[in-house]
Order: C-alpha cells, then sequence, then structure tokens
C-alpha cells in the first residue's frame, strides 16, 4: 500500500499555497506542476528522485528544501520548503510532510530572516496541530 501512496502524507500550509499561486501568476496549470513536486515527498527520501537537503541550521527541527529543476510560471531555481513531522496524528494513518513555503531562491544561503521565517512557519504548524504530543 506504501508504493502506490507513499509513506508520508504532504499537507500544504495556507502560506505554501498563497505564496505557490502567487508565483504560478495565478494559473492553476502552473500551480497543479508545483503541487505534483509537492506531492513527490510522499515517497521521500527513498522511493523518489528527489534533490532535496534539511536546512543547515533547521536539521535538528527537520525543516528542509525540495529543489524544483523544471521552469514553472518562467521561474527557475524553486524551492519548496517543508517540515517533517515525526508523529502521526490521531485517527491518521501517515505520518505528515507539511510544505511551509515556496519561493524562487534567487541566492546559494538563506539570510537569518528567512530562517526565522522558516522555524517560525514550523513552530506554528507544531502549535497548531501537535500540542500535546511530544516529539513533534
Amino acid at each position: 500500500m506504501s508504493n502506490l501512496f507513499g509513506s508520508y502524507y504532504v499537507k500544504p500550509t495556507a502560506t505554501a499555497c498563497r505564496q505557490a499561486m502567487a508565483l504560478c501568476n495565478n494559473s492553476m496549470r502552473d500551480f497543479q506542476l508545483l503541487r505534483r513536486h509537492a506531492l513527490n515527498l510522499a515517497f521521500w527520501p527513498s522511493e523518489a528522485d528527489l534533490d532535496w537537503c534539511w536546512i543547515k541550521s533547521l536539521e535538528a527541527k527537520r525543516v528542509g528544501e525540495l529543489r524544483v529543476h523544471e521552469v514553472i510560471a518562467q521561474h527557475n531555481n524553486i524551492r519548496i520548503i517543508f517540515f517533517k513531522s515525526n508523529k502521526i496524528l490521531p485517527s491518521e494513518p501517515l505520518p505528515r510532510i507539511w510544505t511551509l513555503t515556496v519561493f524562487q531562491k534567487k541566492r546559494d544561503d538563506f539570510s537569518g530572516k528567512e530562517i526565522a521565517a522558516f522555524r517560525v512557519m514550523r513552530d506554528i504548524v507544531v502549535k497548531r496541530w501537535y500540542a500535546g504530543i511530544a516529539g513533534a
């Protein structure tokens, strides 16, 4: 069953959806292309050929970046920032990978403000969905 559905449930945050749609210039076709790349995280890390890495200063919090090598809406070098939860929510069969944000990366490194924003996005997900669940 995991071969068909993957090992994770991929859930976008509202911020990720809004930023993806803006990046795609409100084109549903381009949005769905970007969504397809994010959904590949369901098969992460071993069952899919993905170009990803942990964000160095957020590795302990399990925040990573997925690199999209396809030009979408005339944008290249697109990054999908995600958070991998260690815990399964009650009444769900799979752990979640949350897409936190999507953007076109213009520099090699992340700025301190970007790192802080990713940390806050992850903390909001943990507080809202995993309150009372230790080790999420």
